[in-house]
């Protein structure tokens, strides 16, 4: 009884602090919405919201734009400490507040939008779209949309668009950032003068990360890696994701420690294929394998044609938290399944007219002649495959045999997805500059600009139709749902959303958690998500404001340790739709037990 007064009372102190949003931004001021003009607003209400010493002024406070509106960006948003940015609400068919980098009277811009400064601090971007491009249709040199460089950051985005960004459109150079990225959008990374340059999620090396998850996004039409795990990484997840149209290899994550990578769409990645400045010339990192141009890459500590190769230990790095038993073969884990990746026959036919035709040389260092020495090898551009013969070779024995764990490296499958006429088109421009990097005479991006010709104000809905027709490939999923991106089928993203529980890692993780809900506000369901560090019997239940049970997600349930997602409809346990209103949702279990609030509008 009196465990239950306690919770009946949280539960009422709870109710004292659900006030709807906007009546808190009256009360105390911890939402304000920002107006789009005067150019340079944003950055000079959230620049100056601060104490001396740069640190937050309002901690709490949530910073509302305004849909439809263009936002300037006229000096980098330097933030030390936690900060939420949101749309100011989820109306369909409205574009995103845009952040626009705003023309200086010299006629500069700057050459980031945020620079998250606070140690461990807590980042929250949802439905904003993110512009490297200047009004003038000018795109930024070496930019980056957000710089991270404070250690244990903890970053969450939900349908946040990166376009254009010639460096990064998230870069990392700190350690330890724990990423939740979730329904975002990256399109158009590219450099004019640099194949390498447009990366969108980029790390320094070696940068240590916490877990990192990357689900249900899309990536179109960009350059080089789009996904970097650059150091010790203690999960990084990379799931249900289409990627289409990339030069570079997607992936640098040769020495990862943790890979989860599954249920993908590549579709013309890595288009640049290898060749032999790349595989001999030893700054790519692949030689010697002549077929070094796979998507994923995977090394480890061993002799690969009498070369010496390195894995994960090269890590190491005390200073920062990461020790040799960390690296240790013995734990490392790899989950590399169920990918579907498709070259066009476009493509497959440029490789070989290159081929026939070129007469370009290359004096590269080349095993057939001896170590050290000299030879003059052929510029031919060699296709890309899935996993290169010394990724599949550290996968096949050297991890298994050193103790770590391939859970299953199997059913990575060549297949054509079946893309619409907004897609296709646009190979033929990539191939043209895959001809130019080949050539030497790189001059120009190949961005997708749509119907529309311009990129800036940027089109809204997105212009390119990422939905295929392959119907095989729509119940493929090791869940049963669509290889890739589930936001282009959306009633297959809805019944996603409506599994009620359903694991999304059975990797041990390190604490208890129930993480806040998503969306909230929420109409008509909402996702909890929630992690088990052991084995327990688990109750996740919904009451109302009276301490009223409403709703059982999970009763009593035995669940094995890992992270899972639970999702509420806003019914009863009767299958009644509840009204509007605060509601409190409670895990427990034997050894843990945490409660949240959320808010149901109708």
């Amino acid at each position: 009884m009196k465990h239950l007064f306690s919770f009946l009372a949280l539960v009422a102190l709870v109710a004292l602090c659900a006030t709807p949003m906007h009546q808190v931004a009256m009360a105390a001021g911890d939402t304000l919405v920002v107006l789009a003009t005067p150019p340079g607003n944003i950055n000079v209400v959230i620049n100056g919201d601060t104490l001396t010493g740069g640190l937050r002024a309002h901690p709490d406070r949530v910073y509302k734009l305004r849909r439809g509106n263009v936002y300037q960006v006229t000096e980098p948003i330097k933030v030390n400490g936690s900060i939420r940015i949101v749309a100011n609400d989820t109306t369909a068919g409205i574009r995103p507040p845009v952040l626009a980098p705003g023309i200086l009277l010299d006629n500069s811009s700057v050459d980031h939008f945020f620079n998250f400064i606070g140690k461990g601090a807590t980042v929250e971007m949802t439905n904003l779209y993110l512009l490297s491009v200047r009004s003038d249709q000018n795109w930024l040199g070496w930019s980056d949309g957000i710089r991270i460089n404070a250690d244990s950051v903890k970053i969450k985005l939900r349908s946040v668009v990166f376009d254009g960004w010639s460096d990064a459109g998230i870069r990392i150079d700190a350690h330890w950032t724990k990423m939740d990225v979730q329904d975002c959008y990256f399109r158009n990374h590219q450099h004019s003068s640099s194949w390498f340059g447009g990366q969108p999620f980029m790390t320094g090396s070696p940068i240590a990360l916490d877990t990192v998850k990357f689900i249900n996004n899309t990536f179109f039409a960009n350059n080089s890696y789009l996904w970097s795990i650059r150091g010790y990484d203690k999960k990084s997840i990379f799931e249900h994701n289409t990627l289409v149209y990339g030069t570079v290899n997607p992936f640098l994550t040769r020495q990862g420690s943790h890979l989860y990578i599954k249920n993908n769409l590549f579709y013309a990645m890595h288009a640049m294929g290898g060749n032999p400045d790349h595989v001999w010339g030893g700054w790519f990192l692949n030689y010697p394998d002549t077929t070094s141009s796979g998507i994923v890459q995977i090394r480890s500590k061993m002799t690969w044609q009498a070369i010496a190769t390195t894995g994960p230990e090269v890590y190491v790095d005390s200073a920062h938290g990461v020790t040799a038993p960390m690296v240790s073969p013995v734990g490392r884990t790899l989950d590399l399944r169920n990918n579907y990746w498709y070259l066009p026959t476009a493509l497959t036919g440029f490789y070989q007219a290159y081929n026939d035709t070129t007469t370009k040389f290359d004096s590269l260092d080349y095993q057939q002649y001896g170590l050290g020495q000299k030879g003059w090898i052929k510029r031919i551009l060699v296709s890309p495959t899935w996993i290169n013969e010394m990724s599949k070779k550290v996968v096949d024995s050297v991890i298994v045999a050193q103790g770590g764990t391939v859970i299953n490296s199997g059913n990575n499958l060549n297949t054509d997805p079946g893309f619409g006429a907004t897609v296709t088109p646009h190979l033929s421009q990539l191939i043209a500059y895959v001809h130019k990097i080949s050539t030497g005479t790189l001059d120009s991006t190949w961005h997708y600009k749509g119907t529309s010709g311009v990129l800036y104000p940027p089109t809204w809905p997105i212009p390119e139709n990422l939905a295929y027709t392959n119907t095989a490939m729509q119940t493929a999923g090791t869940d049963g749902f669509p290889i890739g991106d589930l936001n282009w089928f959306p009633a297959k993203k809805a019944q996603w959303l409506l599994t009620d529980v359903r694991p999304i890692e059975t990797n041990v993780p390190d604490a208890f958690s129930l993480d806040q809900n998503y969306p909230n506000p929420f109409n008509p369901t909402t996702q909890i998500t929630f992690t088990l560090k052991g084995n327990e019997q688990v109750s996740l239940v919904v009451y109302n404001m009276l301490g009223q049970q409403v709703r059982a997600l999970v009763n009593g349930q035995d669940m094995a340790a890992g992270s899972y997602a639970a999702t509420w409809d806003g019914r009863d346990d009767h299958g009644f739709q509840m009204a509007s209103g605060a509601y409190v949702y409670r895990l427990q279990t034997k050894s843990f037990s945490m409660t949240r609030t959320m808010m149901l509008l109708k």
